[in-house]
């Protein structure tokens, strides 16, 4: 159960997605459970749950599996999501209830491989009205009622301080200058710096600074974060 690394007052002290990330994930631990996703919920029409995560320590190959199989449309999590505000349990034992006779094999292959038994959902809203949700996944039985509400109340103020670093994070984009955006959309299109520098005429050296000082003002890790958050945000397309 939670220790020091999991009190609600070490989320006063984070700055960044990144150190709320390792708060969920030392959350994750602290409830036996294997890891988090925090994922804005998919509409019914939504065919990639990956493109919906906004921050995960799911092993990257787990939603690409995910996304190839087309487990989303038939989710029962989800679409128990979009009906109600309530948190959502779900366990590989009822699997074979939960999805079309052609999906239960391949998603319960998916599961086992990736040691995932329980997932449980809690759902969010932000001040825009935009309905989101923190998961948990493990391998352990069902959790008791006082750790529901135990990790709900976590749940609760560490998407407020998400909701927090997303302003900041949307104030911050909107300081990204016209070639940082032009470069961004070459980047998200696959090209190199190298391929970057010669299609707007500039050095590649040129090109790496305005990248570097997009990911500064966007707090991103790597290209690939930023590519993918400026995505999110709908600063490129």
């Amino acid at each position: 159960m939670k220790g020091p690394s999991t009190s609600i007052s070490r989320l006063s002290t984070i700055n960044s997605e990144s150190e709320l990330s390792g708060f969920l994930c030392d959350l994750a631990t602290d409830f036996d459970l294997k890891g988090f996703m925090l994922v804005d919920i998919p509409a019914a029409s939504d065919e990639k749950l990956s493109s919906r995560v906004a921050m995960s320590n799911l092993p990257c190959g787990f939603l690409k599996d995910y996304d190839t199989l087309g487990l989303l449309k038939n989710s029962p999590v989800f679409a128990g999501l979009r009906r109600s505000t309530a948190p959502m349990i779900w366990s590989v034992d009822t699997i074979d209830s939960d999805r079309p006779p052609a999906e239960v094999d391949p998603a319960l292959q998916l599961f086992k491989r990736h040691s995932i038994a329980i997932c449980i959902y809690f759902p969010v809203r932000a001040a825009n009205g935009t309905r989101s949700a923190i998961g948990f996944v493990g391998n352990r039985t069902a959790l008791s009622h006082t750790e529901m509400g135990e990790l709900g109340i976590f749940v609760m103020h560490a998407y407020d301080v998400y909701s927090k670093l997303k302003t900041e994070m949307v104030s911050a984009a909107t300081a990204l200058t016209a070639r940082e955006l032009e470069v961004l959309h070459w980047a998200a299109s696959g090209k190199t710096s190298v391929e970057i520098a010669t299609i707007i005429s500039l050095s590649d050296h040129t090109v790496n600074s305005y990248m570097n000082s997009a990911m500064r003002k966007l707090d991103c890790v790597n290209r690939t974060h930023l590519v993918a958050k400026a995505l999110r945000l709908h600063l490129i397309s």
